[in-house]
């Protein structure tokens, strides 16, 4: 019975220190976490045009931040009177100091600019596009920082998609854009059902 209690206490051990060596292996040094008046530089110097945020001039630009455990969110906002938010560009630079994403806010009319932009998502609240694929949008508040490569049919129509908070409800903004886009493409498919090469070429003439 003791020899068991044993075996068990040196298992229960041998389990911790396990667990202990992966937590500290793949934990990442504080030195190594990307700080944010780094993560700030790195977008301006790649894109001279926001060298002069944030700035108080009319019109006024702000840029505001959230901290992930991966690298950075950060937002370059134009404001205007009239309309708090004219446009913002939201980029994401990770920890090995890449900018792994770059989405842009253009608000339109029946959107509430008034809600508090969030860096995370580029709109405002926490609604954003969820998928990376596919023509059947979802908005909501976990987008992906970054998309696979991989292409579907329909994803160049994703570029036309608005999602944005309307009657304090995250849905997806109508845009003439995105919907011709949609209808182009579903045609091809249609169309092409059995033909891959055809699809493919019917596809890149939509707009």
């Amino acid at each position: 019975m003791k020899n068991k209690i044993l075996i068990l206490i040196l298992v229960v051990l041998f389990c911790t220190g396990i667990g202990y060596w992966f937590i500290k292996k793949f934990q990442i040094p504080a030195s190594k976490i990307v700080s944010e008046h780094t993560a700030i530089e790195i977008v301006k110097n790649q894109f001279p045009e926001f060298k002069e945020y944030p700035s108080n001039q009319l019109p006024p630009k702000s840029i505001k931040t959230e901290k992930t455990d991966n690298g950075w969110h950060i937002a370059f906002i134009q404001e205007g009177s009239g309309r708090p938010i004219i446009s913002a560009t939201c980029f994401f630079v990770d920890n090995q100091k890449n900018i792994m994403s770059q989405r842009i806010y253009n608000p339109t009319v029946e959107e509430d600019s008034t809600v508090e932009l969030s860096p995370t998502t580029c709109t405002p609240g926490a609604c954003s596009l969820e998928n990376c694929h596919g023509l059947d949008i979802k908005c909501g508040s976990n987008p992906p920082d970054v998309c696979t490569e991989i292409y579907m049919t329909g994803d160049k129509c994703l570029q036309y998609a608005k999602c944005g908070v309307k009657n304090n409800k995250c849905q997806r903004i109508e845009n003439s854009q995105f919907t011709e886009c949609k209808s182009c493409v579903q045609k091809c498919i249609d169309a092409s059902k059995n033909d891959s090469i055809q699809l493919f070429y019917c596809e890149s003439q939509c707009k």
